[in-house]
Order: structure tokens, then sequence, then C-alpha cells
């Protein structure tokens, strides 16, 4: 998995590197929003130490530039009111414990969230990823908003402070790293991934779907304690 443009949240110990998860999410699966919320509440838990890189995923690949209405998506997904229901409970529940009022009756659009990435890909050059990730988390599930709309887009990098919103709906509307984004997701594909998110440890280990963070944070501190007792047996040889 490419490093390019990986500049992400980072806590680091002294004495030895930090251990590197690479997030794979999409901004439209409400799974990865609980996990990335997880994630953050074990790193707060942990402390310093490691590194993390969001990468991007399409979990609808399939929806068109501009979206359809989420109403046609979620009966084509769940099937139907009462089905819809059933599935996007377990949702609601889960949301709520992680601070998460999932507002899913806001949401008129199901878009295309490619775009989305490439401003995430913006944001991660700035050093806003986490900051990004939340606010397009927050514009779609929360204030129902529309992110694959550019001008949706082009305000949430101002408002994160990535760049003023001219600035962003000129590259939005623009080919501006769309082969890039594009090949970054090709390079996920190979992955094979069956859920969101994904955590990948160390190039090493990983974690699908949503985990508790008592489950997330003993299996970071378990590669956390191998890498420093190869770095110690790295030391000794030399």
């Amino acid at each position: 998995m490419s490093d390019a443009n990986a500049n992400e949240t980072t806590t680091q110990g002294a004495d030895t590197p930090p251990v590197e998860i690479d997030v794979i999410l999409d901004f439209v699966c409400p799974w990865s929003y609980i996990g990335k919320r997880r994630l953050n509440a074990t790193l707060e838990m942990l402390g310093e130490g490691f590194k993390v890189n969001y990468h991007p995923f399409m979990m609808a690949a399939d929806i068109p530039p501009g979206g359809i209405p989420r109403k046609e998506w979620l009966a084509k997904t769940y099937g139907n009111k009462q089905q819809q229901e059933q599935a996007l409970e377990p949702i609601k529940v889960a949301g709520l414990q992680d601070g998460i009022e999932f507002n899913f009756d806001a949401i008129d659009v199901m878009p295309n969230s490619f775009d989305a990435h490439r401003a995430m890909r913006w944001a991660r050059e700035a050093g806003k990823a986490d900051e990004m990730a939340e606010r397009l988390f927050q514009l779609f599930f929360i204030e129902g908003e529309d992110i694959g709309d550019t001008d949706v887009l082009a305000r949430a990098l101002a408002q994160v402070g990535v760049m003023d919103a001219f600035r962003a709906q000129k590259m939005l509307e623009g080919e501006v790293d769309v082969d890039e984004v594009w090949e970054e997701m090709m390079e996920v594909k190979k992955l094979g991934l069956k859920k969101l998110p994904a955590l990948i440890i160390a190039r090493k280990y990983a974690i699908l779907g949503v985990e508790d963070p008592v489950t997330i944070a003993k299996t970071l501190q378990a590669v956390q304690a191998e890498m420093e007792l190869d770095a110690r047996e790295r030391q000794a040889d030399a």
C-alpha cells in the first residue's frame, strides 16, 4: 500500500518508530464513521507511538456522478421499509455508544463519494485528515448534505482549514488528482476487503469491520510490543 500523501495523525514515542495504522473507509458507510470514532478513542487511551494513514474506498462504486435518490438506494440494498428499518436500527444503536446520532431521515441523496475522497487527499496533504474525515461524516450522516456536490465539499475544505472555498471549487471542478485517487483505490481493491472500515496494522495485521476500543487497543499494544522487541534484537545484533 502506497505511502503517498499519507500525512496523517501521528503520535510517536522517542525510542521506536510509530506503529502505522492504514485506515480504509468510505464517507457514505456508517460503520466507517463508527470505526473512526472508536479508533480515535483507542488512540487517546494509548497515547503516543501510532501513525494513522487514511485510504479511499468506494462502498457503492456503481452510483453515478450526481448520485441517486437515497430511498432508491435503500430499497435496492435492503428491501422494503421494514427491512430497511431492521438494517439501520443496529447502526443507530452502535452509533449512540460512540456519540453519533445518525440522522438517516435527513439524507435525500446517496452520492458518488469519489470527489469526497479527492477532497480528503488534499486534507491529508495539509495535515488535516482527521478533521476532514470527521467533517465529511458529519455532513452526510448528521446534516444530510450531499457530499458528492462540489459546493458542499469546497465549503468543507474551507471549514477545516485546508484551503479557501474558491480554490477548492476550481480544483473539484477540474481533474486535479483524479488519476491518483483512482490508482490508490485500485491498490486498495487488490486487498479484497469484504467489510469496512479496515485497519491494516504495520502492514501485517488486519481488523476488518467495527471492533470495540479495548479489542483494538490490545491488538495495537501487541504489535507495538513486537516492534519494540524486533528493534532491540536488531540493536543487539548490530
